[in-house]
C-alpha cells in the first residue's frame, strides 16, 4: 500500500498500491486492473523494462542500453528536432519520440515513472524558483552532438552515392581524426616511455 485518499466529498476512497508478481497485475487475466492492458507512457516503461531484461535479437532499445553514447546523441538530436517542430502533429511525433529515449535512459538507471511524477509534484510546491535560464555551456555541447551526428550522416550518404559532402562534414571528420591521432599518439609515448623504463630498470638490475 503506498497511499490511501479520499475523494472531494469523502464518500469514496482510493487506494494507491504497488502491484507485485511477473507481470505485476491485480486481474486474473494477468493485468494491472480489469480493463485491459495498460496504454502510452505506462506500457512502453513495461516493454523497456522487459527489454532491458531479455531482449530479442536486434532489438534496438538494447542497443541503446548498451551503448550509452548513441543514447545521449539520440537524447539531444530528438530534443532539438522538438524544439524546431510547428506543426502540432510534428510537435506531437517528435515529442513521442524525445519520451521514448527518455524513458530508455531513466528504465536504465533504474528510474521508474512513478518516480519521475514524485520529482514534478515536489517542485510543484517550491515556493521559490531558479531563474531558469539556458547553460550556455550545455547548449555548446549540444551544439557540437548535433553538428558531429550531421556530419555523420552526411558522410554516410556521401559513401553511398546518395549525396555530395559539404566541407562542414570534411571539417567534422578531420577533426575527430585529429582527436583520435592525438589519443595514438599519447598512447605512442606511453608506450615508449614504459619500455625506456623497463631498459633502464633492466640495466640497473644487471649492473648490480
Amino acid at each position: 500500500l503506498v497511499r490511501v485518499a479520499a475523494d472531494c466529498d469523502s464518500d469514496a476512497l482510493r487506494f494507491t498500491v504497488m502491484q507485485h508478481g511477473q507481470p505485476p497485475s491485480f486481474c486474473h487475466r494477468g493485468t494491472l486492473t480489469c480493463w485491459g492492458f495498460p496504454r502510452g507512457l505506462r506500457a512502453l516503461q513495461e516493454t523497456l523494462e522487459a527489454r532491458k531484461a531479455a531482449a530479442p535479437p536486434g532489438s534496438y532499445t538494447k542497443r541503446l542500453f548498451d551503448d550509452s553514447t548513441l543514447l545521449r546523441n539520440k537524447l539531444v538530436e530528438e530534443a532539438q528536432e522538438l524544439a524546431e517542430a510547428e506543426d502540432p502533429e510534428d510537435v506531437a511525433s517528435e515529442a513521442a519520440d524525445l519520451l521514448y529515449f527518455a524513458l530508455v535512459r531513466c528504465v536504465a538507471a533504474g528510474v521508474s515513472l512513478a518516480q519521475v511524477e514524485e520529482q514534478l509534484d515536489r517542485r510543484a510546491l517550491k515556493v521559490s524558483r531558479r531563474p531558469g535560464n539556458a547553460k550556455a555551456s550545455r547548449n555548446e555541447a549540444a551544439a557540437e552532438i548535433l553538428a558531429a551526428a550531421a556530419a555523420d550522416k552526411e558522410l554516410k550518404a556521401a559513401a553511398n552515392g546518395a549525396a555530395a559532402v559539404t566541407p562542414e562534414a570534411v571539417a567534422w571528420r578531420e577533426k575527430a581524426a585529429v582527436a583520435v591521432a592525438s589519443m595514438k599518439s599519447t598512447f605512442a609515448v606511453l608506450t615508449v616511455s614504459a619500455a625506456a623504463a623497463g631498459a633502464v630498470a633492466l640495466a640497473r638490475a644487471q649492473g648490480a
